[in-house]
């Protein structure tokens, strides 16, 4: 080299080189074979000026601009291309594998890439350990190898499919070997294995295994089966049983009959010509002598002799209604059963119907029309039945009940039918007489015209020729003649008001009634209206208003009626009421109009008269301008020139002037409480009277408010705060009215009811703040007092820092300067300390269990009261727990578990509480009733475990123990691998190291081995449509049943499907579409179960039911498509044919463009290559053009009123039917409507105005239709109906507006005319202002100018003036009750009524309230509370109505019906308000007395607290000051004293059988004691309490019994209600009883180590165990005993239970046997006695 040192730097420089390109390596081939050559290029190509290439950490080539070096080691196998810096490496070795990388510094960059050279595989060979293999026995060992090659992969194969791992199937050593354990069937192979890596690939040659099973799978054949329904074969059968299982090598075969070996040892057994005695149990046995396996199955065959013949005949008579009747059944063949059936259905015997013993005679008696039917009689027995021949039972009766159908009535000229039936079997003969005389026979007799000669009887007489007896029925036929004719006249003068008038009714024909209607209402007779005896003629005495209407009358017969057209009646009066319609006050300056009207038929003439003097004639009047002179009476005469008779009306009018001005003024000082005050109301104008208002509402005098005379001026007597408010004065008069403003009234006063707000109680060091204040108008100003010293003025007093010092009584004193009054008042204020600390501590002993255990509540502070919590909740005492005097001490005399929990105590005073930190309390206790969870059932092979527990504190110790030996420590247990030798009692025992006590548990353990393989298969031929077909169920595995399904629902046999005895083979006896479905079958046992995969069921059938789809019709130029199709497996094949000759092949037919040759029948014949059957179906196809217009078009002139006129209907096309609308709904032809024959032309032969609309035509034929646009159709006609719209009354000054409209086609032209002149043209006419003058007869006249009609119509308008005033006034003095009192109504203006209202109601006169003549007048004889209200009065004319504000009306009256409402018993130490209250108006006051002697004043008074001297009576008097009436009532107080404590105490600690004495402890006054028991009442007279007493306050028992345990508490009452103990829980000790040793009495040496007996007795609290044996003490206590299995150990054990509170003891013993050889001599056993009781006892400590 000729640079050395150049390179080094080179080097040293490219180990620097940290720089990543983006450069890569790619080889020509990767791996690469031996020997092989490879070329690494850069990617993307870049020339390296300087760099290296390299593998691993060797250098192979270093290149730079002047040349390049290859490593010695690479010479003659590299070449390096400087333009590409490509490297090419020659004849590579495995050891060239690695990573190769390019570096460069000119350009710097570092690729690299990683090279794998593999030897390639050659002679891959597989071995297997053995290939001759016993199913399930034995395991399959294959080893693959090759001869050469390097990184190798392996893969294993059976068949095509590839072996993956499982718990059968293991893969070793790299993959090179599979392991198959327990091989099955299904591994025969054959196995391969594939070996590979990056270059090559081989496979080994094929290994097969011969694996040897069976025999499984065992199914018997019984051919032929047996008959659906039958349970056994016919004799003579020939049946052939055939075995058959899975084996290999075939199995051999034995036969068994009845548990003896056949001669036969081939699969199939034949019977042959079977006779009774083949009748048992066949067996086949399938041995494999290879497996040495075997399997039996067994089927029962039985051979009966089958029915050849049933009959049924009757036996004796006919069946005969009521009678007896008997049936007989006659069978050839042996009988198991016969079954009688009547209509399909099995006969219920009943005590008509029963049968012989042997069912073949059956008796009905008496036989009834239920027994009617069709009978047969089955008879049954094991293989065959056969019914007999139909018998119709029909009963024969009658004839019964015969009756006539036909009239009752008939008319002359009529004919009638008679129809004649009756109930009988057979049907009945029947003859018909008329009057006595026979006159036809047969059911129906229909006479000829009718004549008044055909009155009479008919009677008809049915006769039965079977049961000889006949039946007659009769009826009466009456013919009448028809109404013909009915109408109303008139007889004699015509109707005048209060005169006779008479309408008579003319009839023709025969009348059997007559009725009159009014306005088609039935009409009947009164004192004012008669009729004629036939009621033909109807009178009225005195013809009224009311009786005017339109009469009818009704003829009628049975047969027709006809009722006459109207007479309409209209009576002839008047005049009578007239009225003026006028203000009855009015203003100067104001014009008046009056209007009179009178009730007049024809209408009145008027005339008025002005005090005396005429002035003006018709129905209305006007004044000038109002003067004083026009005060006066105006007078209305009303005249009928037809009746000749007048009236008249007058009223007075009043003129008055309006008022303007009020206001509310002070008089005198102003208002001080308790002192006379006035105000007066100032007015300006004429004023009728002043109202006085506060707060809005009317104001009324009382005992302390005044009204003068004239009502305006108010004075309160005594001025109170109750009279402050806004006060109003309000004058009116007739026309107007005017309210003052608000004057605000408010009253200085006090000041009264000082009140201190602030606490009572105090802690030190603390600030107080207390608030003072009064009742005063202005406010008051404040003084406060501490301990009598004034110490701060204003209302609010704060201390400062608290001690004791400031305890003591704080005066605040209120002053109102303006009233120079002051009041005081006090409040005590009490100084305590807090409560600082509060803390649970133990006092004594840890807890345990039943021991006494104490807790005490250490606080700091005053201490009012401790309580005590658990939980969060109220500790309160019972008979395990108690509390010490002062509560700061809580003991549990048995603590238990159920006293676990969080303890605080609660220490408070007033002011401040503590309550402590929880101490947690935790009692030791246990082990009690261990349990074991884990499964009860395990498969081989699995592992399972167990897990015990026990309540227990501290927590238990585990020993586990397998059938009897110790197996394990802790709390679980885990089994190695299940074999069925794991099988067994396995059982816990829970020890506790501080309470020394142990229980066991055990559990049995069974093992079972798994289902592996369920596969369905077909047996057989494929499913052909109504052949036989199977299917089977292969399994591998223990198998307890096999369920099948289809379609993952559960299949069950029936008529057509059958299963084998083991439910593995599924037959189909005719295989049906039905059975199409996925099958799959399940194989179980307790542990596990498969289930197969599905079978895909289809049956081959058809072809059935070939269907053509195509249209019926088609029209020229449409192409058409054809498909046929039919109902077949496989899918059929289709041919076509037109009109015979063949046009096409497969399922679809398209024709080409239809034209009319293309009419015809097209033909498909669908075949089907399977079945070998063919089917064919035609279709006709009409071809047919399509409709292209429709129109319609008038015929002739154009529509007129009730003539002719004509519509056709256009058309252009194939037409089929035309059809016509109008209005879019079809149209039919009716008597003004006809259609031409072709429906093409519509004539109305009277068009109508119902004819109007929109008409079109609408052609068809199948394939098109089209509908003609619309023709609209206009009736002309009228004018018809005019009216005038417009009112009929109106006011003067007023314009009115009449309309005239008529019914027109054109619409109609209009002219107006008033009183006969015309005033205007057009439909409208609009008056000028109303006057008096305006009052006539207004006409329209419609006129068409088409049809040239004109009509008339007129209407009378009526003028006048409205109602301007009302207001209700009080006549007289003030209401006061049971006095008279009146209002009166003031009105201006016209009126026709007054109406009078109470509280918006209407108001009506009754014996206490009266009217006066004209209503203007309420006067109430003897006014009542109930009168109270708001009163209006309304005036009404028949254009305007005014209501008048109200009248509220208030009764005074009281004081009434006085009341105290206070509690009638209290308790000492209370205070007792007393309420007293009164009805009263104005309101009463009040006095008190106690005892007689007055105590206070005013509605309420309140009594200090109570003592027993405030027991007595308690007075209210209530005086009312304006009735100067008092009323008194009084009420009794009882005093008593509280209940303040009730607890229950025992006599003793209870022991059962010992009496025991419960005494309720009351403090306070009690009336009864009773007792609860959990919660209820106790109840002493039922047998559970029948051992209970009570005397006094206690409760006895007699004695104490453990029914008698729970929650007991006293209550104590008195009048204030019961008072409830806490509850005291007792709890009986007893025992022990019932003493039980549980353990094995005889063990044999060896199968056990130790036996373990346990006691249990019943007891409370728990018993003391102590043992003997063979009536030696044992050393040693406890429930649980366990010795050594020895001989020297047998004998008799005793265990000797007591209670420590009942001192009872009580023994049971034991024999324990003990056989075998005992393996340790006498001593050593006895020492394994002591040392075994030193356990136990140890236990136990």
């Amino acid at each position: 080299m000729d640079h050395p040192l150049v390179l080094v730097l080179i080097l040293v420089l490219l180990n620097f080189n940290t720089d990543v390109s983006g450069q890569v390596v790619v080889p020509s081939m990767n791996p690469l074979a031996v020997g092989s050559n490879v070329t690494l290029n850069l990617v993307p190509e870049s020339p390296i000026n300087i760099g290296t290439w390299s593998y691993e950490t060797t250098t192979i080539v270093l290149f730079y601009p002047g040349g390049s070096i290859v490593s010695t080691s690479y010479q003659g196998r590299v070449s390096f291309n400087r333009s590409s810096a490509e490297l090419s490496i020659s004849s590579l070795q495995l050891n060239d594998s690695g990573l190769y990388t390019v570096q460069g510094m000119e350009p710097v960059l570092t690729a690299v890439v990683t090279l794998s050279v593999q030897e390639p595989i050659s002679n891959v060979t597989l071995r297997a350990n053995a290939t001759d293999l016993v199913e399930l026995n034995d395991t399959a060992i294959f080893t693959c190898s090759v001869s050469s090659g390097t990184s190798l992969s392996y893969r294993w194969m059976n068949g095509s499919s590839e072996v993956a791992a499982s718990d059968r199937v293991r893969l070793g050593v790299g993959n090179s070997t599979l392991s198959i354990v327990s091989v099955t069937r299904y591994d025969e192979g054959p196995f391969r294995c594939e070996v590979i890596n990056g270059i090559s690939n081989g496979t080994s040659q094929p290994i097969g295994l011969n694996v040897r099973y069976g025999p499984s799978n065992l199914t018997m054949m019984v051919v032929p089966e047996m008959t659906i329904g039958h349970t056994a074969y016919k004799t003579g059968s020939d049946i052939t049983l055939s075995c058959s299982a899975q084996s290999k090598p075939a199995v051999s075969y034995k036969w068994r009959f009845n548990g003896v070996f056949l001669n036969e040892q081939s699969p199939q057994l034949s019977l042959q010509n079977t006779r009774e005695n083949q009748t048992g149990s066949y067996t086949c046995l399938a041995h494999n002598n290879v497996t040495l396996r075997y399997a039996t199955m067994t089927t029962m065959i039985k051979i009966v002799e089958p029915i050849s013949a049933v009959s049924l005949n009757r036996d004796g008579k006919p069946p005969i209604l009521d009678q007896s009747f008997t049936l007989r059944c006659e069978v050839t063949g042996p009988v198991d059963y016969i079954h009688w059936l009547i209509n399909g259905q099995v006969i219920s015997l009943n005590n008509r119907t029963f049968c012989s013993t042997d069912n073949k005679t059956m008796v009905i008696n008496p036989i009834q029309f239920s027994d009617s039917g069709e009978y047969i009689c089955e008879a049954f027995n094991a293989v065959s039945n056969k019914t007999s021949m139909t018998y119709t039972l029909v009963v024969n009766y009658g004839p019964e009940m015969p009756v006539i159908t036909g009239p009752a009535l008939g008319e002359t000229g009529h004919n009638l039918t008679f129809n004649c039936s009756a109930s009988s079997q057979p049907p009945s003969q029947f003859s018909w007489f008329f009057n006595g005389s026979q006159v036809v026979t047969g059911s129906v007799y229909e006479t000829g015209p009718l004549t008044l000669a055909s009155h009479g009887g008919y009677t008809c007489m049915a006769f039965n020729n079977i049961t000889g007896r006949n039946s007659t029925v009769s009826k009466m036929l009456i013919v009448i003649e028809p109404v013909t004719m009915a109408m109303v006249k008139v007889m004699g003068a015509q109707p005048i008001a209060d005169n006779m008038f008479t309408l008579t009714c003319e009839t023709t024909g025969t009348i059997y009634s007559i009725h009159w209607m009014k306005n088609s209402w039935p009409l009947y007779a009164d004192n004012r209206t008669d009729f004629s005896m036939n009621n033909n003629t109807l009178t009225f005495n005195s013809v009224q208003d009311s009786d005017i209407g339109d009469y009818q009358c009704s003829a009628s017969n049975p047969l027709s009626n006809m009722t006459s057209s109207n007479y309409r009646l209209i009576v002839n009066y008047g005049p009578e009421r007239p009225v003026i319609m006028s203000s009855d006050i009015a203003m100067t300056g104001h014009i008046v109009t009056f209007n009179c009207s009178a009730s007049s038929q024809p209408p009145s003439q008027f005339s008025w008269f002005f005090n005396g003097s005429s002035v003006e004639t018709g129905s209305v009047y006007e004044t000038d301008p109002l003067t004083l002179a026009s005060h006066g009476e105006y007078t209305c005469v009303a005249f009928n020139n037809i009746t000749d008779r007048n009236s008249t009306a007058s009223k007075m009018l009043t003129i008055i002037a309006p008022v303007t001005m009020t206001m509310v003024k002070v008089i005198g000082a102003q208002p001080i409480l308790n002192e006379r005050f006035s105000l007066t109301c100032e007015t300006a104008g004429t004023v009728y009277s002043i109202q006085w208002m506060r707060n809005g509402w009317p104001l009324y005098a009382d005992n302390r408010t005044d009204f003068s005379m004239n009502n305006n001026t108010l004075t309160f007597n005594s001025v109170q705060d109750s009279d402050i408010g806004d006060y109003q004065c309000s004058a009116s008069n007739p026309l107007s009215n005017m309210t003052s403003s608000n004057y605000r009234l408010i009253v200085n006063y006090g000041p009264e009811m000082p009140v201190i707000t602030g606490p009572a109680l105090g802690e030190t060091g603390h600030n107080l703040t207390f608030n003072c204040s009064a009742s005063s108008q202005p406010p008051s100003q404040f003084i406060w007092f501490f301990n009598g010293s004034q110490v701060v003025t204003g209302s609010v007093y704060e201390t400062g820092p608290l001690t004791l010092a400031s305890h003591g009584e704080y005066t605040c004193m209120a002053f109102n300067n303006v009233t120079g009054r002051n009041s005081t008042v006090s409040k005590m204020l009490i100084v305590i300390e807090p409560v600082t600390m509060a803390m649970v501590k133990v006092m004594g002993a840890q807890p345990i269990a039943d021991n006494m255990f104490t807790l005490t509540c250490e606080t700091t502070g005053t201490i009012y009261s401790i309580h005590w919590m658990k939980n969060g909740w109220p500790l309160y005492a019972d008979n395990r727990t108690d509390f010490s005097m002062n509560n700061n001490t809580l003991t549990f005399n048995s603590v238990q578990d159920s006293d676990n929990g969080d303890y605080q105590c609660s220490a408070s005073n007033p002011l401040s509480n503590m309550t402590s930190s929880n101490y947690r309390l935790i009692v030791n206790y246990g082990p009690e009733v261990p349990v074991i969870t884990g499964p009860a059932l395990g498969e081989t092979g699995h592992n399972l475990t167990f897990n015990c527990s026990a309540s227990s504190q501290p927590p238990s110790q585990f020993s586990w123990f397998f059938n009897g030996s110790l197996v394990v420590t802790g709390s679980i247990y885990e089994t190695g691998p299940l074999t069925l030798a794991s099988h067994g009692e396995y059982t816990c025992m829970a020890f506790n190291n501080v309470t020394g006590r142990n229980r066991t548990v055990s559990k049995i353990l069974t093992v079972v081995e798994p289902v592996t393989m369920t596969m369905v298969k077909a047996m057989g031929s494929q499913p052909i449509l109504n052949q036989t077909f199977s299917l089977t169920c292969e399994t591998t595995g223990t198998i307890y049943s096999i369920q099948w399904m289809r379609n993952s629902w559960p299949l069950y046999a029936d008529n057509r499907t059958d299963f084998s005895i083991d439910n593995n083979t599924l037959t189909f006896n005719s295989v049906q579409h039905s059975d199409n479905g996925d099958y799959q079958c399940s194989a179980y046992n307790p542990l596990s179960n498969m289930t197969s995969t599905e079978y895909r069921l289809i049956v081959n059938y058809g072809p059935e039911r070939p269907v053509i789809m195509s249209p019926d019709i088609a029209m020229t130029g449409y192409i058409v498509t054809f498909n046929c199709t039919a109902s077949s497996q496989p899918p059929s094949q289709f041919s076509w044919f037109f009109n015979g000759s063949q046009v096409a092949a497969g399922s679809v037919y398209k024709t080409g463009p239809l034209t009319l040759a293309s009419h015809g029948e097209y033909t498909c014949v669908a075949f089907n290559n399977v079945t070998g059957r063919n089917r064919t179906v035609s279709k006709i196809l009409t071809v047919v053009e399509p409709v292209i217009m429709t129109m319609v078009k008038a015929m002739g002139s154009q529509p007129i009123l009730n003539q002719t006129f004509s519509l056709t209907c256009e058309t252009t096309g194939t037409i089929y039917s035309i059809q016509w609308m109008r209005n879019s709904w079809p149209l039919y032809a009716d008597n003004r409507t006809d259609f031409s024959i072709d429906n093409n032309t519509l004539t109305f032969n009277s068009v109508q105005h119902s004819d109007n609309g929109d008409y079109q035509c609408s052609a068809y034929n199948p394939l098109s239709n089209m509908t003609s646009t619309e023709y609209r159709l206009i009736v002309n006609y009228g004018p018809e109906r005019p009216v005038i719209m417009s009112p009929d009354i109106a006011m003067t000054g007023y314009i009115v507006t009449f309309n005239c409209t008529a019914s027109s086609q054109p619409p109609s032209q209009f002219s107006w005319f008033f009183n006969g002149s015309q005033v205007a043209a057009g439909s409208v006419y609009k008056t000028g202002p109303l006057t008096l003058a305006s009052h006539g007869e207004y006409t329209c006249v419609a006129f068409n100018n088409v049809t040239g009609r004109n009509r008339t119509v007129s209407k009378i308008l009526t003028v006048v003036e409205p109602v301007i005033m009302t207001m209700v006034k009080a006549m007289g003095s003030q209401p006061i009750l049971n006095q008279t009192f009146s209002l009166t109504c003031e009105t201006t203006g016209t009126i026709y009524s007054i109406q009078w209202m109470r509280n918006s109601w209407p108001l009506y006169a009754d014996n206490r309230t009266d009217f006066s003549i004209d209503n203007n007048t309420l006067t109430f004889n003897s006014v009542q509370h109930s009168d109270n209200g708001d009163y209006q009065c309304s005036a009404y004319n028949p254009l305007s109505n005014m209501t008048s504000t109200e009248y509220r009306l208030i009764v005074n009256y009281g004081p009434e019906r006085p009341v105290i409402m206070s509690p009638d018993i209290a308790m000492t130490g209370y205070i007792v308000t007393f309420n007293c209250t009164a009805s009263s108006q104005p309101p009463s006051q009040f006095s008190w007395f106690f005892n007689g002697s007055q105590v206070a004043a005013g509605s309420v008074y309140k009594t200090g607290p109570l003592t027993l001297a405030s027991h007595g009576e308690y007075t209210c008097v209530a005086f009312n000051n304006l009735t100067v009436r008092n009323s008194t009532v009084s009420k009794m107080l009882t005093i008593i004293e509280a209940i303040t404590s009730v607890t229950v105490k025992r006599n003793k600690l209870p022991i059962a059988s010992d009496n025991l004495t419960l005494t309720c402890d009351v403090t306070g006054h009690y009336d009864t004691i009773y007792w609860m028991k959990d919660n209820l009442s106790l109840v002493l007279n039922n047998t559970l309490n029948s051992d209970i007493t009570i005397s006094n306050n206690s409760l006895h028992f007699s004695p104490v019994k453990v029914s008698n345990d729970g929650n007991y508490q006293c209550v104590a009452t008195n009048l204030f209600g019961p008072n409830t103990s806490p509850k005291y829980q007792l709890l009986v000790n007893y025992g022990p009883k019932s003493v039980n040793i549980s353990g094995p009495v005889s063990v044999v040496i060896g199968s056990v180590t130790t036996v373990t007996l346990k006691c249990s007795a019943d007891s409370r609290p728990i018993s003391e165990y102590g043992w003997k044996f063979n009536n030696q003490s044992v050393l040693g206590t406890g429930p649980m005993i366990a010795v050594i299995a020895s001989l020297e150990n047998a004998g008799d054990y005793t265990c000797v239970a007591k209670n420590p509170v009942t001192n009872i003891s009580m023994s049971n013993t034991i024999s324990v046997d003990v056989t075998g050889h005992s393996n340790a001599p006498p001593f050593q056993a006895r020492v394994g006695l002591m040392l075994t009781a030193l356990l136990a006892l140890s236990l136990c400590l």
